[in-house]
């Protein structure tokens, strides 16, 4: 920009210096050939002298002042420095070139004649004439040498132009044409005239006719032309006068008065104007109108631009704000040395709203150029929700994050490959390895080789498509032990349904698997022997049953009984008699062929399935375990104790139908054996039917079936007393059998046989269906009592039972918690896992379940954490010996704080006197029933006080 100043500005004093050393050399010439100065004259060295020293001080004196012209710009190289408007004092000295110019070539003009004159030594006053002649040549001579010069000077000043703004016209070009279109033709007209005049030393009429007809038409012809430029300019000079040219909508408003260059280029600035004002209409609109806030500040961090989305965030309206400095809004826009500098083109700040709220905002930046200032375009974000949000999720996710962190179970996720892109802390639990360690390793990889690839094959189910899938397998941890996995596993897809990645959960079900391991080992193992329980002996026999009715082969059942076992266990303890069934047990089953099937069937019995055996091999096996029993001495207490056993021997061929009718007959032909002397093995013989003791068992059954049918049997009532206020809480539901004498029987004399004869299930259901038919109209009549119901050991057989159960309690319209169902311990430890489903199926309908009898197993005490009874009652033996025994007191006591410990509820049953209820009141037992605080009956019983007489409350019938 500095070299191209300097390139004007040299040309612009060399064009003046050059029609200034013109203009006396051109003068002199004309001069002389106009005979105004002789040749003589001219050369004299005292006249060249003169001139030259005049034409040299004027030169330098022109050289020095034009130069000035340019003194300030040369010094300021930027851009930006001189796209702006000229300072004063350059507009102030272009304004008078002119006039300045043509001083110098006056001065040129009027000085020469004098020094001229000086020089020959000639008198202006004798001379004067030619004195007038050679003033009035040079002056046109000067005139016209000047012209060019000035013009090309005018030039170089429109050149500046280009670099630097006007702020008014410097030269018009209604002058221009009067310069050229009237002022040069007037004096060549002017010249010649004078030559003609020197020539010939006149002038005629004719001749100054012709001069100023001539000067006329040029004048008429100079004026159109200034007339006609005028008429073309008139529209912009209107609006220069008006508005300084400033608004785009005035200069679009331009109309052409010619039809010229001029006109066509207002034409052309007109449209070009239009365009412009119709481009900054519509970005004015855009700004006006848009929903985004923008603001636009200057370079010194002052509001130019506020638009309506921004009056509408921040509360300011554009009249009270602009002008502002934009730390009034955005206090972390600050200014440095008077200019703004933002730190980047987007970040995040607070905002200030008018009413004193704090906001967040979003802000991005960019810089503009406009009229030589520099701007920035803030375009404003309201995030305070967003971040609110954003506050919000990162809390969920430290909370959801710390919960991932701190479970127990290990939650993973895994790419479709099956390797680990995130493991939580559990997992060094289970594997002993760090999260990162596992990173990036596959599922597989620690899979024990012993056990089949269930995880793989899980996986490319996910990968094909599944959404969830749930495993178990084994893995090895850093150790080499082996641990057992419960996995669950999901599947994430993209748009497109294609399986992106996995994630999922596992649990270390090691001890879990071992516990139902020993569950179902306990489900089908006696505890005390060891051997096969009843439950799983009776499955097996149905099933050699229906094998031998389909195949044909022959088998064998033996009903084992110890004939002196209740001797020894009433006289040497419970724990003498538990060793000798253990002893008994290890003989039998080390004479036990490989494949037969040996199980404690109850107390003191045992029974031996055995396959593929006939009839005249069975007697003599039969008889040599029967030997085995005679042979063994049990000793205790220092003494010696002969053993032996009666066997029942049963046939199982394709006439038998039901594994019941072969247990009966088994049965059936140990207490011929038992009724013959004992110590013997006695086949089944079905002619054994009809003698004495059989039948009276059969006549006990048919009496059941009899009572079923016509709903004979007769329900009865016993309180359930707390401890804590003496208020009764339940009513414990026994069934007894009315004879047509009237004699009542309790249910030890018919329940057996209704068990042998398989009626034990309708005993279970008409008890129950009948207790909640009681207790619904009970509650209809407005007495809201609990019923206790006893159910047999077989009662987890029946698979119709829970329906019918959910269905009466429907009919009834009862609260399922008022009413609860007893179970006696050792009939749901001989099948946990049963009782277990059991029990909780009854609590999904909403029942309480109370464990009966509990303590007559105390070796299987541990069962008790994994039954989810509600309610624990204390077998009535140790709560009868209290009184007098402080063992029965320990275990009785003991058995309550394991309860409670448990949270379950303590029942003590058999309170026969004060003292022992008073002793139940110390401990802390929650509940109480015995004859002492109320006998069963048909009535309820309420009103009691703990050691005083109860009050009958009279029942709906």
């Amino acid at each position: 920009m500095s070299s191209d100043l300097n390139s004007i500005r040299t040309r612009f004093i060399t064009l003046i210096i050059i029609g200034l050393l013109l203009a006396p050399l051109a003068g002199l010439v004309i001069s002389q050939l106009f005979g105004l100065i002789s040749p003589e004259e001219m050369h004299r060295t005292r006249t060249l002298v003169i001139l030259a020293i005049f034409v040299g001080i004027v030169t330098v004196w022109a050289y020095t002042y034009f130069s000035k012209y340019f003194s300030p710009l040369p010094h300021s190289p930027s851009r930006e420095t001189l796209t702006g408007d000229l300072p004063d004092r350059q507009q102030r000295q272009l304004a008078r070139f002119g006039r300045d110019y043509w001083s110098f070539f006056l001065l040129y003009a009027l000085a020469t004649p004098p020094l001229f004159f000086l020089a020959i030594e000639k008198s202006i006053a004798n001379e004067l004439g030619q004195f007038l002649q050679l003033m009035l040549l040079q002056l046109s001579v000067v005139a016209l040498v000047g012209l060019p010069t000035y013009q090309l000077a005018l030039d170089q000043i429109g050149k500046l132009a280009g670099h630097l703004s006007l702020r008014t016209i410097q030269v018009s070009l209604k002058s221009k044409i009067m310069l050229l279109g009237g002022f040069v033709p007037l004096l060549s007209y002017t010249l010649l005239m004078n030559y003609y005049w020197q020539q010939n030393g006149s002038l005629t009429a004719d001749h100054m006719a012709i001069w100023l007809t001539l000067v006329c038409i040029t004048g008429i012809i100079t004026l159109l032309s200034v007339r006609s430029v005028a008429q073309a300019l008139e529209p912009v000079q209107e609006l220069i006068k008006r508005s300084g040219a400033s608004l785009h909508a005035e200069l679009a408003g331009l109309k052409p008065q010619s039809t010229d260059e001029i006109g066509l280029m207002t034409q052309t600035l007109s449209r070009l104007f239009r365009r412009l004002c119709e481009k900054e209409s519509h970005m004015r609109a855009v700004v006006e109108t848009a929903a985004t806030p923008v603001i636009v500040i200057d370079n010194n961090g002052f509001i130019d631009t506020f638009n309506p989305a921004a009056e509408k965030l921040f509360g300011y309206l554009m009249l009270e704000i602009q002008q502002r400095p934009i730390s009034w809004i955005l206090p972390s826009m600050h200014t440095a040395g008077n200019k703004l500098h933002p730190a980047e083109s987007e970040f995040e700040t607070s905002g200030s709203r008018r009413d004193g709220a704090h906001i967040q905002l979003s802000v991005r930046t960019s810089s503009m150029h406009v009229g030589g200032k520099q701007f920035f375009t803030c375009l404003i974000t309201d995030i305070t929700r967003h971040k609110a949000m954003e506050d919000r999720l990162r809390a969920t996710e430290s909370r959801y994050r710390e919960l991932v962190e701190t479970s127990h179970d290990m939650i993973w996720t895994m790419d479709t490959g099956g390797r680990f892109t995130y493991l939580n802390r559990a997992c060094t639990s289970i594997y002993g390895y760090a999260p990162a360690d596992m990173l990036q390793h596959r599922l597989y990889e620690y899979r024990s080789p012993e056990h089949p690839p269930v995880d793989m094959e899980a996986i490319e189910k996910l990968c094909q498509g599944e959404d969830t899938v749930q495993f178990e397998t084994v893995h090895i941890d850093s150790e080499n032990k082996p641990h057992f996995l419960g996995f669950s596993a999901r599947s994430h897809k993209d748009a497109a349904g294609n399986v992106t990645r996995i994630s999922g959960t596992a649990r270390d079900i090691t001890e879990q698997k071992a516990f139902q391991q020993q569950l179902s080992y306990n489900a089908e193992h006696d505890p005390l022997t060891g051997l096969f329980n009843r439950h799983y002996f009776q499955e097996e026999l149905e099933r050699t049953v229906a094998r031998v009715a389909r195949n044909g082969c022959d088998c064998a059942l033996f009903y084992i009984d110890l004939d002196q076992f209740k001797y020894i266990n009433d006289t040497l303890g419970h724990a003498a008699g538990d060793r000798l069934l253990v002893d008994i047990a290890a003989l039998l089953s080390s004479h036990v062929r490989e494949g037969d099937l040996l199980a404690r069937f109850g107390g003191d019995e045992f029974t031996l399935l055995l396959y593929n055996i006939n009839k005249q091999d069975v007697l003599t096996a039969a008889d040599n375990f029967r030997t085995l029993c005679d042979d063994y001495r049990y000793t205790a207490e220092d003494k010696n104790f002969n053993i032996t056993c009666s066997i029942g021997v049963v046939m199982i061929d394709n006439v038998v139908t039901t594994a019941e009718d072969v247990l009966s007959h088994a049965d059936l032909a140990c207490n011929r054996a038992k009724q013959h002397g004992r110590n013997r093995a006695t086949l089944y013989d079905p002619a054994d039917l009809g003698k004495a003791d059989m039948a009276a068992d059969m006549n006990w059954a048919a009496r059941v079936r009899e009572m079923l049918e016509h709903d004979r049997f007769l329900l009865v009532y016993q309180p359930i007393v707390a401890t804590a206020d003496g208020t009764v809480k339940d009513y414990e539901v026994l069934v007894r059998m009315v004879c047509d004498d009237g004699q009542i029987i309790l249910p030890g004399g018919f329940m057996p046989a209704a068990e042998r004869f398989g009626l034990i299930h309708s005993m279970d259901r008409w008890i129950v269906r009948h207790a909640i038919e009681q207790l619904g109209k009970l509650h209809d009549s407005g007495n809201k009592a609990n019923f206790s119901i006893n159910l047999s050991g077989h009662a987890f057989e029946d698979d119709a039972l829970l329906p019918l159960i959910r269905e009466w309690l429907d009919t009834a319209r009862l609260d399922p918690s008022r009413v609860t169902f007893e179970i006696t311990e050792t009939a749901a430890i001989e099948n946990l896992s049963a009782a277990e489903d059991f029990i909780t199926a009854l609590k999904d309908i909403g029942c309480q379940f109370a464990l009966d009898d509990f303590g007559s197993g105390f070796s299987s005490f541990a069962y008790l954490k994994h039954l989810p009874v509600d309610k624990l009652k204390i077998d009535g033996a140790f709560v009868k010996g209290m009184a007098h025994s402080s063992v029965d007191q320990a275990m009785v006591e003991s058995m309550n704080q394991v309860a409670h410990a448990l949270g379950k509820v303590t029942v003590a049953e058999c309170v026969e006197n004060e003292e022992t209820l008073l002793l139940l009141k110390e401990m802390g037992i929650d509940l109480v029933q015995g004859h002492f605080l109320g006998r069963p009956g048909e009535v309820l019983i309420s009103g009691i006080r703990l050691g005083q007489p109860a009050t009958a409350i009279a029942q709906t019938h």
